[in-house]
């Protein structure tokens, strides 16, 4: 399909008796932002590190594709690397500090082939899309603030108009009230230019610029969807109710969770819960009640849509819950085998 710009089907990494990518399979469309989500130890780079060339065909099967080359084939590296972008997470690793920001674009550039008055008529035009201050442009990049660092590295990653730009945690190191501006830059550099990019992170708020999310969970993707169709999965398409009661504890908890309609309880601070029904409209009222005779001291209660970070809590919490169920299940087949 000429509109699939990134495709992976049954992916698999081992190294040696070490599996670390279980049969993964996702497609990415030309100017799509995917956001590669899960705890460390998840597999996200692992994945990352396949698309880029960075591991040898002997350690992974699967068919992979990216900007229609597979990086099965070794002939196939240096065009690859010449089509993708990649800006690291920690800006010293591929910044001058002494240099300005427009030399280092110049010095990154000459990798390309790209001629010097050509590299700077393009930074100049990236550094405009990314709002990077013009009076700063001349001075020593040591000189900028963390956000304007972030975004000259972004720059740099798309100094040779890359099909696809692979980001590394674009917000570590960033204040937290800058965090959403870099997300934004993101989003901007993506309309304009229709990069297609990878963001790798923790960063769970960086679903909000994100067109799909895949969600990782040791070697094994556990959804690829939008981050809106993913809460709509949830009861009553995401919709929850949010209170706070006094004195809150695990009995209480479990009280919630014993309510007919209830369908997820969630704790979302010492005294607060989200709490999921079925049919939502309906029950609402009824759950109230169920509290009221049950003595929970309702204090507050706010009615809300899961956002993604709640769904990605739930979602790792199911997973791990099932992984328990399995593991009690073949524990006790076991032992019914020894009798």
């Amino acid at each position: 399909m000429s509109d699939i710009t990134v495709d992976v089907k049954d992916l698999n990494v081992k190294f040696g008796d070490a599996h670390i990518i279980h049969d993964v399979s996702f497609r990415v469309k030309k100017g799509e932002i995917i956001g590669l989500f899960g705890i460390s130890g998840a597999g996200k780079t692992t994945i990352i590190r396949v698309l880029t060339c960075q591991i040898k065909k002997k350690d992974w099967t699967g068919y992979v594709e990216v900007e229609s080359l597979t990086p099965a084939k070794k002939k196939n590296h240096s065009e690859i690397l010449s089509k993708i972008g990649y800006v690291p997470q920690l800006e010293l690793l591929n910044l001058y500090y002494e240099l300005s920001a427009l030399v280092n674009i110049e010095t990154f550039a000459s990798n390309y082939a790209i001629p010097r008055k050509k590299a700077k008529k393009i930074g100049q035009e990236l550094f405009s899309i990314l709002d990077i201050p013009e009076d700063t442009w001349k001075n020593p990049v040591k000189k900028m603030s963390g956000g304007e660092k972030k975004r000259v590295s972004m720059a740099i990653g798309l100094i040779h108009n890359p099909g696809v730009l692979f980001l590394d945690e674009p917000t570590t190191g960033v204040d937290a009230n800058k965090r959403y501006d870099i997300l934004n830059y993101l989003k901007k550099l993506n309309r304009q230019l229709g990069t297609t990019m990878f963001i790798i992170t923790h960063d769970l708020e960086a679903a909000l610029v994100c067109d799909k999310t895949a969600i990782l969970r040791e070697g094994k993707l556990l959804e690829f969807d939008t981050p809106h169709n993913l809460i709509s999965s949830l009861p009553s398409n995401g919709l929850l109710a949010r209170l706070t009661i006094e004195d809150l504890n695990e009995d209480k908890v479990e009280i919630i969770r014993n309510f007919e309609y209830c369908e997820k309880v969630s704790r979302a601070g010492n005294d607060i819960v989200e709490v999921f029904l079925k049919d939502f409209e309906d029950n609402l009222i009824h759950l109230l009640d169920y509290l009221l005779k049950h003595d929970l001291n309702i204090t507050a209660m706010s009615r809300d849509v899961a956002n993604f970070r709640r769904y990605f809590q739930i979602r790792i919490l199911e997973e791990e819950e099932r992984e328990i169920r399995a593991l009690q299940k073949k524990e006790s087949l076991k032992g019914v085998e020894m009798e």
